[in-house]
């Protein structure tokens, strides 16, 4: 299994306070954040976020003649939206031995953790606050393969700027446009009770804000935020205004 897990960081403090180092991991250096976007002139500063540790963990396929024990590109599918209540303690127990030491130390440590994964790829986001936060990861399949994620989840105006651009950017910008609302969704707590060609989430920059139909007619200004840290892949972070969560940073995974 190839791994390599990465800590995204939501806010300049360090995330890893309380997180014990497994021994062989002293001395390594973390990876270096690319650079971030500009925050928009309405945010608050970054220093008043609250840290929430957020693991990204490639996983490679299973290497001939193993086991058939180890966590495989295609279990990531079966892990999503599972949590650490979800699971039971043999399932957390068969996990946690799976991944890297740091990531599984930090999900022990923590009372409450959420999974969400496409083919190859499995997004950890640790802490109570992630209860709060909604996440989404999609994987964006090559020009040649069919679509992935169908053109009914975009609004008139979603649909006319994909329409608008090459074959090989259209699947990637509608995949994006679909972890956004699907991001906005679970922040809010409404999952796909709403229809998502209702949220217009085709925003031009990395983050913006989008509003989801709440119940009795009130709409729930969300910031909705994308991170590239991989060609293969889409992935958006989406905190309901004006919770002090916001992301602030990308973030390159191998």
């Amino acid at each position: 299994m190839e791994t390599n897990a990465a800590l995204l960081e939501l806010c300049p403090e360090p995330l890893d306070l309380g997180i014990p180092d497994h021994p062989h991991h002293l001395g390594r250096a973390r990876p270096a954040p690319l650079a971030a976007a500009p925050a928009p002139a309405h945010d608050q500063p970054d220093v008043l976020s609250t840290p929430v540790p957020i693991f990204v963990v490639p996983i490679g396929s299973t290497p001939s003649g193993s086991s058939g024990t180890a966590l495989s590109p295609d279990g990531c599918l079966g892990l999503n939206g599972h949590s650490r209540a979800t699971l039971d303690a043999a399932s957390r127990s068969w996990l946690l031995a799976r991944l890297p030491d740091r990531v599984s130390a930090a999900m022990a440590a923590a009372t409450h953790w959420e999974l969400y994964g496409t083919r190859g790829l499995l997004i950890v986001a640790c802490g109570d606050d992630a209860r709060r936060m909604g996440f989404s990861v999609e994987s964006v399949r090559p020009e040649t393969s069919p679509p992935h994620t169908p053109c009914e989840v975009l609004t008139a105006q979603e649909s006319r700027t994909a329409a608008s651009r090459p074959a090989a950017e259209r699947e990637r910008l509608i995949t994006r446009f679909w972890v956004r609302k699907d991001a906005a969704m679970q922040a809010v707590g409404r999952g796909l009770s709403v229809a998502p060609e209702r949220i217009e989430a085709g925003f031009p920059a990395d983050r913006g804000t989008v509003t989801v139909p709440g119940p009795y007619g009130v709409e729930v200004p969300v910031l909705v935020r994308n991170f590239s840290f991989s060609p293969s892949y889409e992935f958006a972070v989406a905190v309901a205004e004006p919770l002090a969560l916001t992301p602030s940073f990308a973030y390159s995974v191998r």
